[in-house]
């Protein structure tokens, strides 16, 4: 095909003038060879420029300074990367979100329940009919799923906005971080959206282990003893199942209730000092309904300019539980009755008394990561009790304040993936003297920490999975813990 273009061209021209066309190729010729001619010496000049650069650097090696600087660099690039990942995976919740808006909107106004154009079209109308509306409730949905797609975020700063509770995608995963927390779920911190109802079920083990030695006689030389001295070593094993449920009467305020069941087991091994020392481990056991908790948080302020957000709490806990006044002890009278004397035959599944726990949680978002503290103080109410004889005579009744406590805790969570959180926290408490009518009781306050981590997933939308463990520190706190939660959310 070439040629025969180039022949025709050639005969045109023939016809028109012989010496135009020769004279035009003669042009063309020289002009691309000098063309060619360049092209190669400046091919041939970068490549020399090239290989000298080359040999430059291979000849100067960086500095140790400069190699640092290029490692920062590649970090902050990474971090950048990274914050840029997140950056992507929250509005990809945002259009999710936006995405299911619209569909409930579509819904509300087709009434199909399908949320599509196609079927929002009437069955029964004509073909023609039929055409029309779909092509313009079509074009509808496409306008405005791209505006819905294009929309900015809503402002953080929007003063009616609930911060930890509101539909934005970074406060759900701040939401999902605290209910890993599981001592936030006991005291409040995590409030549910309006209209929502969590049912929280849950499974609690703590294990005790305390020894104590008990003198009973007289001292005539310091050092030297006249009477009974038993060496004890309590063991209880409690497993509690609960059902909490929390309800978003607002996007502020949240109502909660707790009711419990308790599984307790335990041993009491005492031993007496001497020479032909005997060993006794009587044992108790329990299963009733524990205490039944109410209480209720509401969100303080919305979080803005960098503020952390503050939440108020009241915890009440009632006495429906088995008091520790109320179970059966041994006495003297019991065989082997003055080694084992006031030792439980079963053991209680409540404290006895009424508690109210007024607390403040704080809560400062700070991506990846949330911090959280939380200050309670607890004032526990005295009651009249009948105090167990040992020697099996009648009981003595008595009025019996357990003493108050104050309790701190702070921690950090954060989401190690979209589906995965952890949490660690440190609790401290101390607790004041219990008095008995009015007079304070020796040895009777104390102090203990707890050591706690959870771990979180997210097994759909409305459904978790959170695991909490805690290590107590001190005799008068439970050696050690495990929680296991399964909140389930639920539009109402």
């Amino acid at each position: 095909m070439l040629a025969e273009r180039w022949s025709c061209q050639a005969r045109v021209l023939a016809l028109s003038g012989q010496g135009r066309f020769v004279r035009s190729r003669s042009l063309r010729i020289p002009l691309r060879a000098a063309l060619c001619g360049a092209a190669c010496l400046a091919g041939f000049s970068m490549q020399n420029a090239y290989a000298q650069s080359d040999t430059q650097s291979a000849a100067t090696p960086l500095t140790p300074t400069e190699v640092a600087n290029l490692r920062a660099e590649i970090l902050r690039q990474q971090r950048q990367i990274q914050e840029q990942q997140r950056e992507l995976y929250l509005q990809t919740l945002r259009l999710n979100d936006q995405q299911n808006l619209l569909n409930s909107e579509l819904q509300k106004l087709t009434g199909t329940g399908t949320g599509t154009a196609a079927d929002a079209a009437p069955q029964t109308a004509t073909t023609g009919s039929t055409q029309g509306t779909t092509g313009t409730t079509s074009s509808d949905t496409q306008g405005a799923t791209q505006t819905a797609q294009t929309a900015e975020p809503a402002s953080p700063n929007a003063p009616s906005a609930a911060p930890i509770s509101g539909p934005s995608p970074q406060q759900q995963e701040e939401r999902r971080v605290l209910q890993t927390a599981h001592e936030l779920s006991n005291t409040g911190g995590v409030l549910t959206p309006k209209g929502d109802l969590v049912v929280d079920p849950s499974i609690e083990y703590d294990y005790w282990n305390q020894n104590e030695v008990n003198i009973s006689g007289f001292s005539v030389v310091p050092g030297i003893t006249f009477g009974n001295i038993n060496v004890q070593r309590v063991q209880a094993n409690y497993e509690t199942t609960a059902v909490t449920l929390r309800y978003g009467v607002t996007n502020r305020l949240e109502l909660n209730m707790k009711v419990p069941v308790v599984y307790a087991t335990g041993t009491t091994t005492t031993q007496p000092l001497g020479p032909n020392a005997q060993v006794f481990s009587p044992g108790a056991s329990a299963f009733n309904i524990g205490d039944i908790q109410l209480g209720a948080s509401y969100q303080i302020n919305a979080g803005n300019d960098g503020w952390p957000i503050f939440l108020g709490n009241v915890l009440l806990k009632t006495a429906t539980g088995t008091s520790p006044f109320d179970v059966p002890i041994y006495t003297t009278q019991d065989p082997n009755g003055l080694y084992i004397a006031g030792i439980q035959k079963t053991l209680p599944t409540g404290t006895g008394f009424y508690t109210l726990e007024p607390n403040v949680t704080m809560l400062l978002p700070t991506s990846p990561a949330v911090l959280f503290a939380n200050i309670l103080y607890g004032i526990n109410f005295s009651r009249t009790v009948q105090i167990q004889n040992t020697a099996g005579g009648p009981s003595t009744s008595a009025s019996i304040g357990p003493g108050n406590y104050i309790s701190g805790t702070f921690g950090v969570g954060f989401a190690v993936n979209d589906q995965t959180s952890m949490t660690f926290s440190y609790q401290q408490e101390h607790v004041w003297p219990t008095s008995e009518n009015g007079t304070n009781l020796g040895g009777s306050s104390y102090d203990f920490g707890t050591f706690n981590f959870g771990l979180g997933f997210q097994v759909t939308k409305n459904i978790n999975v959170n695991l909490g463990a805690g290590i107590g520190v001190g005799p008068n706190n439970p050696v050690a813990k495990i929680l296991l939660e399964v909140p389930i959310r639920f539009q109402l």
